[in-house]
């Protein structure tokens, strides 16, 4: 193109100052095998049109992926799209204007030839860069279709070589007929245009067109490839999020339910020991009455003391169980939930790379993709789902905190007991008699008072230890519970990774041997 610039700069002045127009390549005469006979260099620079909106046909809507995969496939998109837009705009833009300079009347031929240097410079930059571009979409494809683009690429860029070649050949032959200032007659144009350069030129771009159409059907090849991959991953990456969040809601619900279980387990450890301070000081009343008989005072004082040291104890064992229980089965959860997230963690990577493996395959477009998908595409992209189903299998057979129902149950009745025998033991005392009655029974009262207190302290005692033994086999509950769920999660675990290895190595053997 650069005889073209120079050819300019001598010309223009020239040419420039012709006011009439020129049907072909400037001149003011029907050239042949430019716009008549077959081939014609107009005719095979129109077919441009049909080209480009073929090739862009092949791209247009195409919608990039949300996620890279393992191949980096929302940068071989965006390459591929560049690839199309630089053919469709920049290279074409040459056939556009040979076409329009071989048969419109515009102005003087060397303004008209000089106008396409830049756009000639523009389509060799842009097919400078298409190795660049071919490369990042290599990533996401096969081999095959890499090496069909780069074969399509090297005959346009090949062609346009030689398009600018007999452009510069074709000029020189222009400016000759302008310059010999004979006639412009067939003879004219004969001695001074080689029609060689002609022919050469619509072959050529013949060339270029048959390229396009064969860059077109790799494209499209290409791009049905990179969607089927695309939504892959994007199907894979909603269906991931939905299974995490379905395990986070089952985290909840079982947070809810540690939640509940310790409201109720406290509200009835508070009814039962409520009651059985109540019933204990309803009996503060009668003993009172004795208080103030010399036989039976102070027996009755010191009863009233070991009642309200009772009721303390009661009160006192009631807050430890409360707060114990509390403390004890919200680890069971933070154990638990703790140990989901581990294995949740550990799983997401192998699914990964298992969605991430089915995705290259689609991407890559082989021969037996589609009959590879068929076969194992189902089970590799269930693999979320199989983690979530069982995860919520692992929360909801072992950690049920309903299997604390009968100790909490049993402790109250024993609570219930104790107090009960305390009350109805001092009731047994006071109907012995009366503060009235003879000495001799209010001596017996006083001695029956006396007993009560010891088998109170005493009692007291067994609460003591009936609490701390049944916060011990909460403790050793919430501590199965946790193993429990452990268990199930790390047997889950190690199957499904064994699961998608195997998947894997399904895969990978079909692509290629079908099977």
């Amino acid at each position: 193109m650069g005889v073209w610039s120079a050819c300019t700069v001598l010309l223009i002045p020239l040419l420039c100052g012709l006011s009439h127009g020129s049907p072909d390549l400037g001149l003011d005469i029907s050239i042949e095998f430019v716009t008549s006979n077959n081939p014609n260099i107009q005719s095979a620079a129109g077919m441009v049109s049909f080209t480009t909106s073929d090739l862009q046909g092949a791209i247009g809507g195409y919608q990039l992926a949300k996620l890279n995969g393992a191949t980096n496939l929302i940068v071989s998109g965006e390459a591929l799209i560049s690839l199309v837009g630089n053919i469709t705009v920049n290279v074409n833009d040459v056939l556009r204007n040979i076409s329009f300079v071989s048969s419109n009347r515009q102005t003087a031929p060397s303004c008209m030839f000089g106008s396409m240097n830049a756009t000639m410079d523009r389509a060799f930059a842009s097919l400078d860069q298409a190795s660049t571009l071919i490369k990042s979409i290599q990533t996401s494809t096969s081999s095959q279709n890499t090496g069909a683009l780069t074969s399509w690429v090297m005959m346009i860029q090949t062609s346009m070589t030689d398009i600018s070649n007999y452009l510069d050949q074709l000029y020189k032959g222009v400016a000759a007929v302008l310059a010999s200032g004979q006639p412009l007659t067939q003879s004219t144009i004969q001695a001074n245009i080689n029609q060689a350069v002609l022919l050469n030129l619509a072959g050529a771009i013949s060339v270029v067109t048959t390229a396009e159409k064969g860059l077109t059907t790799t494209v499209r090849s290409i791009r049905s490839s990179f969607e089927q991959s695309g939504n892959i991953l994007n199907t894979y990456s909603n269906d991931l999020n939905n299974a995490l969040n379905s395990v986070n809601n089952t985290q909840r619900d079982y947070y809810n339910q540690v939640v509940g279980r310790i409201s109720s387990y406290q509200g009835k450890i508070s009814w039962e020991f409520g009651w059985g301070v109540t019933d204990i000081k309803n009996t503060l009343s009668r003993v009172n009455s004795f208080v103030f008989d010399q036989d039976t005072s102070k027996a009755a004082q010191q009863l009233n003391i070991s009642i309200g040291v009772t009721n303390a104890a009661i009160q006192s064992n009631s807050v430890i169980i409360q707060s114990s229980m509390m403390s004890q089965m919200t680890q069971i959860f933070t154990g638990a939930e703790s140990f989901i997230q581990t294995n949740v963690k550990a799983l997401v990577p192998v699914f990964d790379k298992s969605l991430f493996s089915l995705a290259a395959t689609m991407s890559g477009g082989g021969a037996f993709a589609s009959n590879c998908n068929s076969k194992y595409g189902g089970a590799i992209t269930n693999l979320e789902n199989n983690m979530r189903d069982g995860l919520q299998k692992c929360f909801n057979d072992y950690a049920n905190t309903g299997y604390t129902d009968s100790f909490v149950s049993e402790y109250n009745m024993v609570i219930r007991e104790q107090t009960r025998t305390i009350s109805n033991r001092i009731n047994f005392c006071l109907n012995l008699g009366s503060n009235t009655s003879p000495k001799v029974i209010k001596l017996g009262i006083a001695a029956c008072l006396s007993e009560t207190i010891a088998l109170s302290d005493a009692l007291m005692k067994d609460v003591s230890i009936q609490s701390k033994l049944v916060v011990a086999m909460i403790n050793l509950e919430s501590l199965a519970t946790v193993q429990r769920v452990e268990s199930c999660a790390a047997i889950l675990n190690h199957g499904l990774v064994a699961k998608a290895a195997k998947l894997d190595q399904l895969l990978a053997t079909c692509q290629t041997t079908n099977q």
